[in-house]
């Protein structure tokens, strides 16, 4: 099956133009693929204007639930959402038209004060889709190896790191996504934005990894959708020749 990533700048805080990039990459993706959008892809990281951004994350829901069910596509990412007076930075997995999952970041990135304006999620699970069993690690998650591990043990074989990852830590970036493959025998998938977007340059470097760490598709800084074709068997075949005790 094909997979996707995509590597987009995005204008901080204008809804409309962001979307009309975003969609003009995705229109191009094969029927019945999964496709990966970038953290916060709406917006950024406008953090005095969430709660705005936050009320369009329903229409952006369904314009992409349209699409998906169109294509027969799913589809994944994160938005602002606002639940019981906070807001959470939430993935989402979009699977034939319908919301199959979401989950809320739990490790907030607080050099840049994400905890200031999100509410922290709690919890960590797999989404099973019609393109495999998703576990997703939102950007500064992936330096935690005990989540992947936990994803693992709750049957993921491909683990989706939407992310916006700053520029002068893209090494540690393209170092961890290949380590989250290799420790895990899973297929990894990081969508990253690239370019300066308000006061921060981003690190770009979004990829596609095998179970056994090779890179199946790589993007450097520049903007583009990145693709793979993907056979799940390797994840069980990887699994079964370094027959890890978890």
């Amino acid at each position: 099956m094909l997979v996707y990533s995509l590597q987009v700048n995005l204008e901080l805080g204008n809804i409309e133009k962001n979307l009309e990039k975003i969609f003009s990459y995705i229109d191009k993706v094969e029927k019945n693929s999964l496709v990966l959008l970038p953290e916060m892809f709406s917006c950024g990281f406008d953090n005095e204007n969430l709660e705005q951004h936050a009320k369009e994350t329903p229409a952006i829901h369904k314009y992409l639930k349209d699409f998906s069910h169109k294509k027969h596509l799913v589809i994944a990412g994160t938005l602002p959402e606002k639940s019981r007076n906070a807001i959470y930075n939430k993935a989402f997995v979009i699977d034939n038209g319908e919301i199959v999952y979401k989950q809320a970041k739990v490790k907030l990135f607080r050099p840049t004060g994400e905890h200031k304006y999100f509410k922290a999620g709690r919890n960590f699970d797999v989404a099973e889709s019609s393109n495999g069993n998703l576990g997703i690690m939102i950007c500064f998650e992936l330096r935690f190896p005990n989540i992947s591990y936990t994803l693992r043990k709750k049957g993921a074989e491909i683990i989706l790191v939407p992310a916006q990852w700053g520029k002068p830590r893209k090494y540690h970036l393209e170092v961890l996504s290949k380590a989250r493959a290799i420790e895990d025998q899973a297929f990894v998938i990081v969508s990253n934005t690239t370019g300066k977007i308000g006061n921060i340059e981003y690190a770009g470097s979004s990829g596609i990894y095998d179970p056994w760490g090779e890179t199946l598709a790589f993007i450097d800084e520049e903007e583009g959708l990145i693709q793979a074709d993907i056979n799940l068997n390797d994840v069980y075949r990887v699994r079964k020749k370094i027959k890890m005790d978890i």
